[in-house]
């Protein structure tokens, strides 16, 4: 009995770590950079619609359909969400640290990535500058990669619910600080 609750532990405990994942080719990894890069593009911009891309696109069906809209509608209320958001709030830096990603696969096999990401804003006056870090999840579905905020829990339960691989991986939590200069 005692061994098979040893036995039982171990299957439970292999499931919930993440694995390290095999070797990802150079173009997969060109791919997560590319990625990166035109996310990064499109968060200096604010074009929010270039940074819903990036979302993978059951995660937005999914979000969609929670508030009983189309894809299309979604992004578009984003958009001016973070229009109006942005016009209080300047982004003075944003990057993601690709070299100290870590590459991992779920038990069932799917790729993914944890990248640490760095966001440093002004918020004017009342708020001065702050430092926001987290990771970020590069997410390879279908031969794409798609990025996902993974600080933010009510994302990280719509992820997990249409991507049921994720249900037991545990992300790094974010952390914000304000910038003394």
């Amino acid at each position: 009995m005692f061994k098979q609750f040893i036995a039982a532990i171990a299957v439970v405990a292999t499931l919930a770590t993440p694995i390290f994942a095999a070797e990802f080719t150079d173009e997969q990894l060109e791919g997560l950079e590319a990625r990166i890069e035109s996310f990064d593009a499109a968060m200096k911009s604010s074009d929010m619609s270039q940074v819903m891309d990036v979302v993978p696109p059951k995660v937005l069906d999914k979000i969609a359909a929670n508030f009983n809209v189309t894809t299309e509608q979604l992004i578009e209320a984003t958009q001016q969400q973070m229009d109006q958001v942005m016009k209080d709030v300047e982004i003075v830096s944003f990057g993601m640290d690709l070299e100290a990603a870590e590459f991992f696969e779920t038990a069932d096999g799917t790729a993914y990535a944890l990248i640490p990401t760095e966001t440093v804003m002004d918020l004017g006056a009342a708020g001065g500058k702050v430092r926001a870090t987290s990771s970020t999840l590069g997410l390879f579905d279908e031969e794409t990669w798609y990025l996902v905020r993974v600080e933010d829990a009510q994302q990280v339960a719509i992820l997990k619910e249409v991507y049921p691989a994720f249900a037991d991986v545990e992300f790094p939590t974010g952390s914000m600080e304000p910038v003394t200069e």
